[in-house]
């Protein structure tokens, strides 16, 4: 599926403050759950130039999602949609390759957040997390996809891409007794 040029994001959908990290995004009106909330797009870059573009220091930061083994979606520098933050409780999660959107009802005034978890790859990706929530790992990692407790909270909400790692891994328990999470 190729990505739009550009992203969405759900009108009444602000950048502000945030408690977790920086700046975020707050809801200014209730969203009812399954409501599409963001839509990402950009532009398509292999693993290759993904890292020449973190290390280049003229784009002190890149917003990113792999979309396979071999590319990951670059957004348009600094959409709002990029200062999303993370959340190990999430209130959005994908519902389409490039859509994120509300997993439960969300109040007005409420913060946004993904857990980076379901759209991350890279092994090497390690971050710190301050979400704030009673189940916070403490440490997001891009191997969280190989956490059973992680599988069953999110089902099929992963990116395309992880869902068919965890489809592959030997190592999940689920593929014993036939189930999948969806």
């Amino acid at each position: 599926m190729t990505p739009e040029t550009d992203c969405w994001l759900l009108p009444g959908v602000e950048v502000h403050d945030s408690p977790i990290e920086g700046r975020g995004l707050t809801a200014r009106q209730p969203i009812a759950a399954g409501t599409v909330v963001s839509r990402l797009g950009g532009r398509l870059v292999s693993w290759a130039e993904l890292r020449r573009l973190i290390a280049d220091r003229e784009q002190p930061y890149v917003d990113t999602i792999a979309v396979s083994e071999t590319e990951h979606l670059v957004l348009p520098p600094r959409r709002p949609n990029g200062y999303g933050n993370h959340g190990c409780d999430p209130n959005l999660w994908w519902v389409e390759p490039y859509e994120l959107a509300a997993r439960r009802a969300i109040a007005a005034g409420e913060e946004l957040t993904n857990d980076y978890a379901t759209s991350t790859a890279d092994p090497a990706f390690t971050m710190e997390c301050t979400c704030g929530s009673h189940l916070c790992r403490g440490t997001v990692t891009g191997d969280d996809w190989r956490r059973a407790d992680l599988r069953a909270r999110y089902g099929g909400h992963w990116i395309p891409m992880l869902l068919a790692r965890i489809a592959g891994d030997r190592s999940d328990p689920s593929r014993k007794s036939g189930q999948r999470g969806h």
